[in-house]
């Protein structure tokens, strides 16, 4: 009498493959360290082909740039530790940027501020709602924001955003601290709050926990919906604090003002080593993919090329790292 097996056979690429630990663990280690090693290599590089990169004037400009979008990462790496993504922080980004300049000739800075930081609160809640209470996919919900966004925006501007970057945000910007300059000290400010609320505080191990695995979460008793909210709304208040530093950098408020920081926030923040799946990341990971991925896109200036080859490194530097990410996870789950 034959017998059926209630186990069916596992099939597919790589089914059988049982990894040896030390391979994982190198594998691992590769990922949390891609970046940083990345770094050395391209100051090598650098150093060799390109010595105007050292120049000081270009060092300033590349931290400004890094700290522009190293706070937008901070956000966007906050919302990929819970499981989720934020494609509307482009859009966020040039908002704040436009209520400011389009509002300061008749309100005061500080009012100003205030109804930038309130309108990103609400778009946040309004992307951590969708997400979380209706069930919309987080990459349909964020990008139909970024869509709404950008519509309410080209409104209220009539198509063509005007009027004088206030001299606060060009000094916060693009003023010395000390020997950097003001924009990079608020990007590390920033960094070392959301590390202590990740480390040592209730909420960030939270966003840990749901990222990890929702369901244990939610048995645990941790509120998983409104930690996703928190992140959202945490993003897109970082997003607009990004925007208000780019435009006291450059100055001025265009109509195509942010429009690479979503691929380049979510780039920076998986080259780091956060995953897609959640709940493996940290912002030291972060960082680094941030002065990775903006030395790069300056080093293409630098060296003369044309400007297309950055959407060119943009591209590589994300799919090598999602795919450094993924194989890493593979061989954890093995």
């Amino acid at each position: 009498m034959s017998t059926i097996s209630s186990k069916p056979k596992k099939t597919g690429f790589l089914s059988g493959y049982r990894p040896t630990p030390q391979f994982v663990r190198a594998v691992d280690l590769a990922g949390q360290w891609a970046a940083p090693i990345m770094i050395v290599i391209v100051m090598l590089v650098a150093a060799i082909f390109a010595p105007a990169f050292f120049n000081p004037a270009n060092l300033r400009t590349v931290s400004i740039q890094v700290a522009v979008l190293g706070v937008v990462a901070i956000g966007q790496t906050l919302v990929l530790l819970t499981r989720s993504i934020d494609m509307s922080v482009s859009a966020v980004l040039a908002l704040g940027a436009v209520i400011v300049v389009q509002t300061e000739a008749g309100n005061s800075i500080v009012v100003s501020l205030i109804q930038a930081f309130t309108i990103a609160a609400i778009i946040g809640l309004a992307n951590g709602l969708l997400v979380a209470k209706r069930h919309v996919p987080p990459f349909v919900a964020t990008f139909g924001m970024l869509v709404f966004v950008q519509g309410a925006r080209l409104a209220y501007t009539k198509g063509q955003a005007s009027g004088t970057v206030p001299e606060l945000l060009r000094a916060i910007s693009i003023k010395p601290l000390g020997p950097i300059p003001a924009a990079l000290a608020v990007w590390l400010i920033v960094n070392l709050i959301v590390i202590f609320i990740l480390r040592f505080t209730r909420f960030g191990r939270w966003i840990y926990a749901v990222g990890g695995n929702p369901g244990a979460a939610r048995y645990a008793g941790i509120n998983v919906d409104w930690v996703l909210i928190g992140a959202h709304i945490a993003c897109s208040i970082l997003a607009i604090l990004g925007g208000l530093l780019l435009s006291g950098y450059i100055g001025y408020v265009d109509l195509r003002m942010g429009t690479d920081y979503n691929m380049n926030s979510i780039a920076a923040a998986v080259v780091g080593g956060t995953t897609f799946t959640g709940g493996r990341g940290n912002m030291f990971g972060t960082a680094a993919g941030v002065i990775l991925l903006i030395m790069l896109l300056n080093l293409v200036v630098v060296l003369g090329l044309p400007i297309h080859w950055q959407y060119a490194m943009q591209g590589t530097v994300l799919v090598l790292a999602t795919a450094l990410q993924g194989f890493r996870q593979f061989l954890l789950s093995r």
